[in-house]
């Protein structure tokens, strides 16, 4: 059950970043390597964070047998 509330927290997370990612309009300056470069950070960073996240509020239960 825990894994389903750290799956839940992780897509929320990835939804707000994305709903944010759309809002800069980061597909409209794909082209622009400055762009192209800030968002390939943005998005390691919120790989990163979800991971993170998912292993903070989880622990070791997806991990028992």
């Amino acid at each position: 059950m825990v894994s389903l509330k750290a799956f839940s927290a992780v897509f929320a997370f990835t939804a707000v970043c994305a709903y944010g990612l759309v809002l800069l309009g980061v597909g409209e300056h794909h082209q622009n390597p400055v762009w192209a470069l800030g968002t390939s950070i943005a998005f390691l960073t919120i790989l990163i964070v979800d991971v993170w996240m998912f292993f903070a509020i989880a622990k070791d239960e997806p991990f028992r047998w």
